[in-house]
């Protein structure tokens, strides 16, 4: 952790850093617009939106937690800070990023230039690493230095090789020498790691130097180096960006803590923190819920909990807390319906789990529920997924399964899928009828092409190459690859549609230049993949609302997004909560992973607006055929138990 002479006040030429007005007034006239937003906000929301220095908001599931952060940032843009300044807002996902953008945007307020939102990783790429290279004289990542998921294992595994532990896989190993670099990187002591896994990462940061290259793990490690050690990147951080919002922060590590304590404690900075410890669930990644504890424990921060639920009914948040074993005294918003909790016991395996999962899904859509409004969920790859993509495509059902492990990694990847998502619903809304198209159109939640066209810039701008000539001609070309009257239906080949992207973007001049090394193959194996596996259009719109297709995706991916109806089979010990393999090993979870198996039941829970159905039995076959008779999941007959 840092030592105490660096987490004092702010540096002394920083006399005073919050950036308001002489007793507490705003600086600058608040629009009407953003008056009524006030106005209409929940009385805490009202009171973090206003508050004039540090805070850390605990926002619950369904409590409004966008909402308030775009309040936050519109009244700082709007009344705080003057033309020249802005604000930088750290998310953890692209569409987080986008979402909140065009959100502030909506309220009419003049952020063009002036907000930063952006992923934790490109705000230490392009603010602090690229920005300040010049100044630290420490080189920016070039085209292909910075290691995807892919080029990092095999360079990890070279290091366990090199120091005698070649029996040592990395491609299990990933996130235990990420938590043993963070550890090292925040001064914590090692004696829980294996002390032949601390020197093969030792060896692996050594390499990266030697290299030239660097990973989204020493990004940020490099990011909090330079921030520590140099006055000037300090002031003019603070200079840029006066205040400082971080989204999702249960899911920081140790040095991405570590450097929002130096933005705040060196440069004077003013954080805005928002996070919920009950959803912390990538503790896998070397995330912990703890640093948002201390945060909210500081005498420089007011800590402000959210406890209405805007999303559930009073009977899932009920039913949620009870899983979750901790009573919030969360409540639904006045009015709400209570919502159902409908548990489903079936007598036999997992395809009496997919059956019952489609039979409810169908009885949902009778109900007039829209297709993408329902969302089936499971914990992780394994035999329940197996039997529900069986189940669903045996039926011919409308279904948009999110196979995060099959498309390729990389931010072009990504940009890809977002406009394969964006085409995709532009061609439903185009082939509905004349009366339902104005329903569609509201419906309509793929990316919008002003932030497809911000995404495309900053690619371009991470490959350093120039801007287009024309935002308009930019526009009309997107516009042109994602028209609905091309050739290109959702269900229609994927492989020309991409060939078109890329000619008419010139995206392997990005793949070319971009840092991002898996972006350099990307659109090859995108090609390739298309081709061998004869992928649609449809099948490229990963992580983004289809319409008219039921969503089915992990526990994990379903969290930030709702559903009015949610429905979790498989809840089965052995599957939730699940075994362990350690090299090679089964074993029983750990009190700590036991804990975040729970929080992620927890939040697919709290995915449900009106429905949730819990399928349970008696056990189930594994994939080598053999019965596991443990019964229905703990956690539920666990939550039962502490059911009034």
């Amino acid at each position: 952790m840092t030592s105490p002479a660096r987490r004092g006040k702010p540096h002394s030429s920083h006399p005073s850093r919050t950036p308001t007005a002489p007793r507490g007034e705003p600086m600058f006239q608040v629009s009407d617009a953003l008056l009524s937003e006030l106005e209409d906000l929940h009385p805490r929301q009202r009171e973090a939106v206003l508050h004039p220095g540090n805070v850390v908001l605990r926002a619950g599931p369904g409590s409004g937690k966008t909402r308030t952060l775009v309040a936050r940032t519109a009244y700082l843009l709007e009344t705080q800070i003057s033309a020249f300044r802005g604000v930088a807002c750290v998310t953890y996902t692209n569409a987080a990023a986008d979402e909140i953008r065009r959100r502030v945007t909506q309220r009419g307020v003049r952020a063009e230039g002036r907000i930063t939102c952006t992923t934790v990783h490109a705000f230490c790429l392009n603010e602090i690493l690229r920005a300040f290279a010049a100044l630290t004289r420490e080189p920016a990542p070039q085209a292909g230095q910075v290691l995807g998921d892919t080029a990092t294992k095999v360079l990890l595994q070279h290091c366990f090789d090199a120091v005698g532990i070649a029996e040592t896989l990395a491609q299990f190993r990933t996130g235990e020498a990420s938590r043993i670099r963070r550890a090292n990187a925040c001064n914590e002591p090692l004696d829980g790691f294996d002390p032949r896994e601390v020197a093969a990462a030792r060896l692996y940061e050594e390499q990266l130097v030697a290299r030239g290259e660097i990973d989204f793990e020493a990004m940020v490690t490099r990011a909090l180096r330079i921030v520590r050690d140099n006055e000037p990147v300090r002031d003019l951080l603070h200079a840029r960006f006066p205040h400082l919002i971080v989204d999702e922060y249960q899911d920081l590590g140790g040095v991405l803590h570590e450097l929002v304590l130096a933005l705040h404690d060196l440069a004077g900075i003013t954080v805005f923190a928002v996070g919920d410890t009950d959803q912390s669930v990538y503790g896998f990644s070397g995330a912990d819920a703890k640093y948002l504890t201390a945060l909210a424990s500081r005498e420089d921060f007011r800590d402000l909990p959210l406890e209405v639920n805007y999303r559930s009914g009073q009977n899932i948040i009920t039913h949620a807390e009870a899983a979750l074993g901790e009573s919030r005294g969360r409540k639904a918003r006045d009015g709400a319906s209570p919502g159902e909790v409908n548990a489903e016991v079936v007598e036999g395996g997992l395809d009496d789990h997919a059956r019952v999962a489609c039979d409810l899904a169908e009885q949902a859509e009778h109900q007039q529920v829209r297709p993408e409004r329902i969302a089936i969920l499971y914990p992780q790859r394994g035999p329940v997924l197996d039997t529900l993509l069986t189940e669903l495509s045996r039926r011919g059902m409308d279904f948009l399964h999110e196979r995060d492990d099959k498309l390729p990694a990389g931010t072009l990847s990504r940009f890809i899928q977002r406009c394969a998502s964006s085409a995709v619903t532009n061609y439903q809304i185009h082939a509905a009828s004349a009366e339902d198209r104005p329903s569609m159109l509201r419906r309509a939640e793929a990316p919008r092409l002003v932030a497809l066209e911000h995404a495309l810039k900053k690619l371009r701008t991470e490959a350093q190459l120039p801007p287009p000539a024309s935002r308009l001609t930019l526009l009309r070309t997107l516009q042109t690859c994602l028209d609905p009257h091309s050739l290109y239906p959702m269900s229609a080949p994927a492989h020309d549609w991409l060939q078109q992207l890329r000619d008419r973007l010139t995206l392997d001049e990005i793949a070319e230049q971009h840092p991002d090394k898996d972006n350099s193959t990307s659109l090859d194996d995108f090609a390739h993949l298309c081709q061998t596996k004869g992928l649609l259009l449809q099948d490229l719109a990963q992580g983004e609302q289809v319409l008219g297709k039921i969503l089915l995706t992990t526990y994990h991916s379903a969290k930030g997004r709702e559903f009015d109806t949610v429905i979790l089979p498989g809840l089965l010990n052995g599957i939730i909560p699940r075994r362990i393999n350690h090299r090679g090993l089964w074993r029983d979870p750990n009190p700590k992973e036991l804990a975040e198996q729970r929080r992620a039941f927890y939040v697919a829970l709290t995915r449900a607006e009106s429905a949730l159905h819990l399928i349970y039995g008696p056990g189930y076959h594994t994939k080598n055929g053999y019965w596991r008779p443990d019964g229905p999941s703990d956690f539920v007959m666990e939550m039962a138990s502490r059911l009034p």
